[in-house]
Protein backbone atom coordinates (compact mmCIF):
# COMPACT_ATOMS: atom_id res chain seq x y z
CA UNK A 1 0.00 0.00 0.00
CA UNK A 2 1.03 3.36 -0.84
CA UNK A 3 1.89 5.66 2.18
CA UNK A 4 -0.51 8.59 0.77
CA UNK A 5 -2.88 9.60 0.63
CA UNK A 6 -3.76 9.02 4.73
CA UNK A 7 -7.46 8.40 5.75
CA UNK A 8 -7.85 9.09 9.75
CA UNK A 9 -6.63 11.99 11.40
CA UNK A 10 -4.07 11.90 14.28
CA UNK A 11 -4.37 12.99 18.14
CA UNK A 12 -2.51 12.86 20.69
CA UNK A 13 -2.52 10.49 23.42
CA UNK A 14 -4.41 10.01 26.84
CA UNK A 15 -3.45 8.18 30.07
CA UNK A 16 -1.95 4.80 29.50
CA UNK A 17 -4.93 3.19 28.01
CA UNK A 18 -5.06 5.51 25.21
CA UNK A 19 -3.06 3.61 22.38
CA UNK A 20 -3.87 -0.05 21.63
CA UNK A 21 -6.50 -2.66 20.47
CA UNK A 22 -8.97 -4.43 22.24
CA UNK A 23 -10.18 -7.57 21.05
CA UNK A 24 -13.71 -7.84 22.92
CA UNK A 25 -15.38 -11.03 23.48
CA UNK A 26 -18.60 -11.51 21.78
CA UNK A 27 -19.54 -14.77 21.86
CA UNK A 28 -19.00 -16.74 18.79
CA UNK A 29 -18.08 -14.36 16.27
CA UNK A 30 -14.75 -11.06 16.12
CA UNK A 31 -14.97 -7.88 17.19
CA UNK A 32 -11.88 -5.63 18.11
CA UNK A 33 -11.35 -1.73 18.54
CA UNK A 34 -8.47 -0.13 17.59
CA UNK A 35 -8.29 2.84 20.01
CA UNK A 36 -5.95 6.20 20.32
CA UNK A 37 -7.46 8.14 23.13
CA UNK A 38 -10.98 8.82 21.90
CA UNK A 39 -10.62 8.03 18.71
CA UNK A 40 -11.17 4.38 17.06
CA UNK A 41 -11.60 2.51 14.65
CA UNK A 42 -13.84 -0.79 14.95
CA UNK A 43 -12.86 -3.82 12.83
CA UNK A 44 -16.00 -6.09 12.68
CA UNK A 45 -18.90 -6.05 15.31
CA UNK A 46 -19.70 -9.52 16.32
CA UNK A 47 -23.26 -10.65 15.96
CA UNK A 48 -24.72 -7.97 18.19
CA UNK A 49 -23.46 -4.21 18.71
CA UNK A 50 -24.26 -4.44 22.47
CA UNK A 51 -20.61 -5.22 23.15
CA UNK A 52 -18.71 -2.70 20.56
CA UNK A 53 -21.21 0.03 21.37
CA UNK A 54 -20.78 -0.59 25.38
CA UNK A 55 -16.81 -0.45 24.60
CA UNK A 56 -17.26 2.41 22.18
CA UNK A 57 -19.25 4.27 25.32
CA UNK A 58 -16.80 3.38 27.75
CA UNK A 59 -13.82 5.13 26.12
CA UNK A 60 -16.34 8.11 25.55
CA UNK A 61 -16.13 7.86 21.83
CA UNK A 62 -17.30 10.52 19.91
CA UNK A 63 -15.87 9.82 16.55
CA UNK A 64 -15.07 6.55 14.76
CA UNK A 65 -12.85 6.93 11.65
CA UNK A 66 -13.07 3.27 10.55
CA UNK A 67 -15.58 0.67 10.40
CA UNK A 68 -14.47 -2.28 8.36
CA UNK A 69 -16.26 -5.50 7.66
CA UNK A 70 -13.99 -8.77 6.67
CA UNK A 71 -17.02 -10.10 4.87
CA UNK A 72 -20.41 -10.96 5.37
CA UNK A 73 -20.88 -13.43 7.68
CA UNK A 74 -23.82 -12.93 10.47
CA UNK A 75 -20.59 -13.22 13.37
CA UNK A 76 -18.52 -10.45 11.33
CA UNK A 77 -21.33 -8.06 10.56
CA UNK A 78 -24.24 -8.71 12.56
CA UNK A 79 -23.34 -5.58 14.85
CA UNK A 80 -22.56 -2.96 12.31
CA UNK A 81 -26.33 -2.17 12.19
CA UNK A 82 -26.55 -0.78 15.36
CA UNK A 83 -23.04 0.73 15.21
CA UNK A 84 -23.93 2.66 12.03
CA UNK A 85 -27.51 4.56 13.52
CA UNK A 86 -25.75 5.17 16.92
CA UNK A 87 -25.93 8.94 16.91
CA UNK A 88 -23.45 9.45 19.80
CA UNK A 89 -20.50 9.32 17.18
CA UNK A 90 -19.78 10.46 13.78
CA UNK A 91 -18.46 7.42 11.24
CA UNK A 92 -15.61 8.29 8.73
CA UNK A 93 -15.46 5.52 6.14
CA UNK A 94 -17.29 2.36 6.06
CA UNK A 95 -14.81 -0.20 4.67
CA UNK A 96 -16.83 -3.54 3.32
CA UNK A 97 -16.47 -5.49 0.24
CA UNK A 98 -19.35 -6.69 -2.11
CA UNK A 99 -20.39 -10.35 -2.09
CA UNK A 100 -22.56 -11.49 -5.09
CA UNK A 101 -23.76 -14.53 -2.98
CA UNK A 102 -24.94 -12.66 0.04
CA UNK A 103 -28.58 -12.54 0.36
CA UNK A 104 -29.04 -12.67 4.10
CA UNK A 105 -31.36 -10.44 6.39
CA UNK A 106 -28.14 -9.24 7.61
CA UNK A 107 -26.75 -8.01 4.82
CA UNK A 108 -29.94 -6.05 3.60
CA UNK A 109 -29.71 -4.82 6.96
CA UNK A 110 -26.07 -3.62 6.56
CA UNK A 111 -27.17 -1.68 3.43
CA UNK A 112 -30.49 -0.24 4.53
CA UNK A 113 -28.40 1.08 7.40
CA UNK A 114 -25.06 2.77 5.45
CA UNK A 115 -27.65 4.55 3.30
CA UNK A 116 -30.22 6.32 6.09
CA UNK A 117 -26.80 6.57 8.24
CA UNK A 118 -25.26 8.78 4.80
CA UNK A 119 -28.83 10.66 4.34
CA UNK A 120 -29.35 11.97 7.77
CA UNK A 121 -25.52 12.84 8.14
CA UNK A 122 -22.39 11.63 10.20
CA UNK A 123 -21.09 9.17 7.71
CA UNK A 124 -18.52 10.58 5.61
CA UNK A 125 -18.46 7.27 3.06
CA UNK A 126 -18.05 3.49 2.23
CA UNK A 127 -15.20 2.06 -0.08
CA UNK A 128 -14.16 -1.81 -1.10
CA UNK A 129 -10.94 -2.39 1.25
CA UNK A 130 -8.32 -4.26 -0.90
CA UNK A 131 -4.32 -4.51 -0.73
CA UNK A 132 -5.32 -1.56 -3.87
CA UNK A 133 -6.73 0.14 -1.68
CA UNK A 134 -4.35 2.88 -2.05
CA UNK A 135 -4.72 4.80 1.50
CA UNK A 136 -3.57 4.28 4.78
CA UNK A 137 -6.27 3.32 7.71
CA UNK A 138 -5.01 5.16 10.68
CA UNK A 139 -6.87 6.08 13.86
CA UNK A 140 -4.40 8.11 15.32
CA UNK A 141 -0.91 7.10 16.12
CA UNK A 142 -2.38 3.14 15.17
CA UNK A 143 -2.31 2.21 11.65
CA UNK A 144 -5.03 -0.80 10.15
CA UNK A 145 -2.42 -2.60 7.33
CA UNK A 146 -4.56 -4.68 4.96
CA UNK A 147 -3.37 -7.81 3.83
CA UNK A 148 -5.70 -9.52 2.12
CA UNK A 149 -7.72 -9.89 -0.50
CA UNK A 150 -6.30 -8.45 -3.28
CA UNK A 151 -8.74 -6.79 -5.59
CA UNK A 152 -8.63 -9.31 -8.36
CA UNK A 153 -9.87 -11.84 -5.91
CA UNK A 154 -12.67 -9.59 -4.11
CA UNK A 155 -14.12 -8.09 -8.05
CA UNK A 156 -14.91 -11.77 -9.56
CA UNK A 157 -16.90 -13.07 -6.93
CA UNK A 158 -16.05 -15.77 -4.63
CA UNK A 159 -17.60 -18.92 -6.39
CA UNK A 160 -16.28 -17.84 -9.88
CA UNK A 161 -12.64 -18.54 -8.89
CA UNK A 162 -11.83 -22.04 -8.23
CA UNK A 163 -8.60 -22.56 -6.96
CA UNK A 164 -5.94 -25.45 -6.42
CA UNK A 165 -7.26 -25.58 -2.68
CA UNK A 166 -10.86 -25.89 -3.80
CA UNK A 167 -13.92 -23.26 -4.96
CA UNK A 168 -13.08 -19.65 -2.88
CA UNK A 169 -15.63 -18.70 -0.49
CA UNK A 170 -16.66 -15.71 0.87
CA UNK A 171 -14.15 -16.99 3.84
CA UNK A 172 -11.26 -16.63 1.15
CA UNK A 173 -11.51 -13.64 0.60
CA UNK A 174 -12.06 -11.62 3.95
CA UNK A 175 -10.23 -8.85 5.04
CA UNK A 176 -6.75 -9.71 7.07
CA UNK A 177 -5.57 -6.77 8.96
CA UNK A 178 -2.56 -6.33 10.87
CA UNK A 179 -2.68 -3.44 13.64
CA UNK A 180 0.09 -1.46 14.13
CA UNK A 181 0.38 1.14 16.94
CA UNK A 182 3.60 3.75 16.88
CA UNK A 183 4.38 2.15 13.91
CA UNK A 184 4.80 -1.42 15.44
CA UNK A 185 3.25 -4.59 14.42
CA UNK A 186 1.03 -5.68 17.47
CA UNK A 187 -2.02 -7.84 16.13
CA UNK A 188 -2.98 -9.81 12.96
CA UNK A 189 -6.81 -10.31 12.84
CA UNK A 190 -7.09 -12.85 10.53
CA UNK A 191 -11.07 -12.86 10.20
CA UNK A 192 -12.39 -16.24 8.66
CA UNK A 193 -9.47 -16.65 6.02
CA UNK A 194 -9.07 -20.32 5.08
CA UNK A 195 -6.55 -22.57 3.63
CA UNK A 196 -7.02 -21.15 -0.03
CA UNK A 197 -6.63 -17.42 1.50
CA UNK A 198 -3.72 -18.46 3.08
CA UNK A 199 -2.17 -19.72 -0.10
CA UNK A 200 -2.47 -15.99 -1.43
CA UNK A 201 -1.46 -14.13 1.70
CA UNK A 202 1.53 -16.28 0.99
CA UNK A 203 2.26 -16.01 -2.68
CA UNK A 204 2.32 -12.07 -2.51
CA UNK A 205 5.14 -12.73 0.22
CA UNK A 206 3.00 -10.60 3.06
CA UNK A 207 4.66 -9.69 6.25
CA UNK A 208 2.31 -11.09 9.03
CA UNK A 209 4.53 -11.54 11.66
CA UNK A 210 2.88 -9.50 15.23
CA UNK A 211 2.94 -10.30 19.13
CA UNK A 212 -0.63 -11.25 19.19
CA UNK A 213 -2.72 -13.67 16.68
CA UNK A 214 -6.55 -13.24 16.66
CA UNK A 215 -6.78 -16.98 15.01
CA UNK A 216 -8.89 -17.35 11.82
CA UNK A 217 -12.36 -18.47 11.65
CA UNK A 218 -12.62 -18.82 15.47
CA UNK A 219 -10.40 -22.07 16.04
CA UNK A 220 -12.57 -23.92 12.85
CA UNK A 221 -11.79 -26.21 9.95
CA UNK A 222 -10.02 -23.68 7.58
CA UNK A 223 -12.45 -24.27 4.75
CA UNK A 224 -11.80 -27.41 2.57
CA UNK A 225 -8.36 -28.29 3.37
CA UNK A 226 -7.63 -31.74 4.20
CA UNK A 227 -4.76 -30.47 6.46
CA UNK A 228 -5.77 -28.06 9.81
CA UNK A 229 -3.04 -29.52 11.51
CA UNK A 230 -0.54 -28.03 8.59
CA UNK A 231 -2.69 -25.01 8.31
CA UNK A 232 -2.67 -23.75 11.81
CA UNK A 233 1.40 -24.44 11.67
CA UNK A 234 2.22 -22.38 8.66
CA UNK A 235 -0.12 -19.75 9.57
CA UNK A 236 1.29 -19.78 12.96
CA UNK A 237 4.66 -19.84 11.84
CA UNK A 238 4.09 -16.68 9.54
CA UNK A 239 2.97 -14.97 12.14
CA UNK A 240 5.67 -16.23 15.05
CA UNK A 241 3.51 -15.08 18.01
CA UNK A 242 3.50 -14.69 22.19
CA UNK A 243 -0.32 -14.26 22.15
CA UNK A 244 -3.24 -16.78 20.34
CA UNK A 245 -6.50 -15.75 20.64
CA UNK A 246 -9.63 -18.04 19.95
CA UNK A 247 -13.10 -15.82 19.69
CA UNK A 248 -15.86 -18.55 20.65
CA UNK A 249 -18.54 -18.67 22.47
CA UNK A 250 -19.25 -20.95 25.30
CA UNK A 251 -20.41 -24.41 24.49
CA UNK A 252 -21.70 -23.08 21.18
CA UNK A 253 -19.70 -24.67 18.98
CA UNK A 254 -17.86 -27.77 21.13
CA UNK A 255 -15.18 -28.35 18.32
CA UNK A 256 -13.88 -25.01 18.99
CA UNK A 257 -11.33 -24.68 18.94
CA UNK A 258 -10.39 -28.06 16.77
CA UNK A 259 -8.47 -30.02 18.83
CA UNK A 260 -5.83 -30.44 15.42
CA UNK A 261 -5.75 -26.62 15.25
CA UNK A 262 -4.52 -26.19 18.34
CA UNK A 263 -2.23 -28.78 17.73
CA UNK A 264 -0.29 -26.60 14.69
CA UNK A 265 -0.38 -23.58 16.76
CA UNK A 266 1.57 -25.44 19.40
CA UNK A 267 3.77 -27.16 17.26
CA UNK A 268 4.68 -23.30 15.56
CA UNK A 269 4.75 -21.88 18.33
CA UNK A 270 5.09 -23.53 21.80
CA UNK A 271 5.51 -20.91 24.26
CA UNK A 272 2.78 -18.91 22.99
CA UNK A 273 0.29 -18.17 25.55
CA UNK A 274 -3.26 -19.33 24.20
CA UNK A 275 -6.33 -17.70 25.19
CA UNK A 276 -9.88 -18.44 24.36
CA UNK A 277 -12.36 -15.07 24.94
CA UNK A 278 -14.74 -17.88 26.26
CA UNK A 279 -14.58 -21.28 27.87
CA UNK A 280 -14.70 -23.92 25.29
CA UNK A 281 -17.16 -26.83 25.81
CA UNK A 282 -14.14 -29.55 25.33
CA UNK A 283 -12.40 -27.79 28.41
CA UNK A 284 -15.30 -26.84 31.06
CA UNK A 285 -18.82 -28.25 31.75
CA UNK A 286 -20.89 -26.60 29.60
CA UNK A 287 -23.39 -26.30 32.70
CA UNK A 288 -20.66 -25.19 34.83
CA UNK A 289 -20.22 -21.27 35.69
CA UNK A 290 -17.31 -19.36 36.83
CA UNK A 291 -16.45 -16.15 38.82
CA UNK A 292 -15.36 -12.94 36.16
CA UNK A 293 -12.74 -11.75 39.22
CA UNK A 294 -9.94 -12.38 36.81
CA UNK A 295 -11.38 -10.42 33.53
CA UNK A 296 -10.26 -6.78 32.67
CA UNK A 297 -13.03 -4.42 33.44
CA UNK A 298 -14.36 -4.41 30.14
CA UNK A 299 -17.39 -5.21 28.61
CA UNK A 300 -17.63 -8.55 27.70
CA UNK A 301 -20.55 -10.89 25.98
CA UNK A 302 -19.48 -14.28 28.33
CA UNK A 303 -19.26 -12.02 31.82
CA UNK A 304 -22.89 -12.27 33.01
CA UNK A 305 -23.32 -15.94 32.37
CA UNK A 306 -20.38 -17.38 34.24
CA UNK A 307 -18.98 -17.85 30.54
CA UNK A 308 -15.55 -16.19 30.23
CA UNK A 309 -12.35 -17.60 29.71
CA UNK A 310 -10.23 -14.78 29.00
CA UNK A 311 -12.82 -12.94 28.32
CA UNK A 312 -11.64 -8.93 26.38
CA UNK A 313 -8.40 -8.90 25.56
CA UNK A 314 -6.61 -5.23 25.86
CA UNK A 315 -3.53 -4.52 24.59
CA UNK A 316 -1.57 -1.31 25.23
CA UNK A 317 1.45 -0.13 23.65
CA UNK A 318 3.53 2.44 26.16
CA UNK A 319 6.81 3.83 24.38
CA UNK A 320 7.23 0.50 22.79
CA UNK A 321 6.16 -1.77 25.27
CA UNK A 322 3.05 -4.16 25.56
CA UNK A 323 0.94 -4.39 28.31
CA UNK A 324 -2.38 -7.13 28.00
CA UNK A 325 -5.03 -6.60 30.08
CA UNK A 326 -6.01 -8.85 31.32
CA UNK A 327 -2.74 -9.91 32.46
CA UNK A 328 -1.55 -12.87 30.66
CA UNK A 329 -0.29 -14.59 34.31
CA UNK A 330 -3.89 -13.89 35.75
CA UNK A 331 -5.38 -16.17 32.84
CA UNK A 332 -3.06 -18.71 33.15
CA UNK A 333 -3.84 -18.77 36.91
CA UNK A 334 -8.01 -18.57 36.04
CA UNK A 335 -7.39 -21.57 34.10
CA UNK A 336 -4.93 -23.81 36.23
CA UNK A 337 -7.77 -23.19 39.45
CA UNK A 338 -10.57 -23.18 37.48
CA UNK A 339 -10.89 -25.00 34.22
CA UNK A 340 -11.05 -28.73 34.44
CA UNK A 341 -9.61 -29.76 30.87
CA UNK A 342 -8.12 -27.01 29.41
CA UNK A 343 -6.35 -27.89 26.52
CA UNK A 344 -4.59 -24.37 26.00
CA UNK A 345 -1.94 -25.98 29.18
CA UNK A 346 -1.28 -29.36 27.31
CA UNK A 347 2.24 -29.55 26.60
CA UNK A 348 2.43 -31.55 23.24
CA UNK A 349 5.94 -32.99 22.35
CA UNK A 350 8.04 -31.22 19.97
CA UNK A 351 7.36 -31.93 16.46
CA UNK A 352 10.23 -33.47 14.24
CA UNK A 353 12.92 -31.15 12.39
CA UNK A 354 11.95 -30.07 9.36
CA UNK A 355 13.29 -27.40 6.77
CA UNK A 356 11.12 -24.02 7.58
CA UNK A 357 10.43 -23.52 3.86
CA UNK A 358 8.04 -26.56 4.22
CA UNK A 359 6.36 -25.36 6.93
CA UNK A 360 5.02 -21.93 5.22
CA UNK A 361 5.01 -22.77 1.95
CA UNK A 362 2.35 -25.80 1.75
CA UNK A 363 -0.60 -24.14 0.84
CA UNK A 364 0.87 -23.16 -2.63
CA UNK A 365 1.62 -26.12 -3.79
CA UNK A 366 -0.24 -28.27 -6.20
CA UNK A 367 -2.29 -30.26 -2.94
CA UNK A 368 -1.89 -29.90 0.61
CA UNK A 369 -0.61 -32.85 3.01
CA UNK A 370 -2.70 -35.39 4.54
CA UNK A 371 -3.02 -35.07 8.07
Amino acid sequence: MSDNPTVGGRVPGSGTDSLGITILDVGHGNSAVVHDGTLCAVIDAGRSGTVPQAELERRKVTRMVHLVLSHGDEDHIGGSPALLLDDAFTIGTVWVNPDWRKDTEIWKRLQMAVRMRKRRGGLDGQQMITTETGQVLRCGRARLEVLHPDFTMVIGGSASQPSQHGPLTSNSTSVVIRVHLDEQPVALLAADVDAAGLAHIVGSEQELSAPVLVFPHHGGLPGSSRAPREFARALTQLVSPDLVIFSIGGGLRPRNPNEEILAGVREAAPEAHVACTQLSAQCHDKDQRVTGHHLAERPAAGRGGGRCCAGTISVTANAGELSFDPPLKNHRDFVTASVTSAQCRVVLPLPRQRPAVRAVTWPISSKAPKT
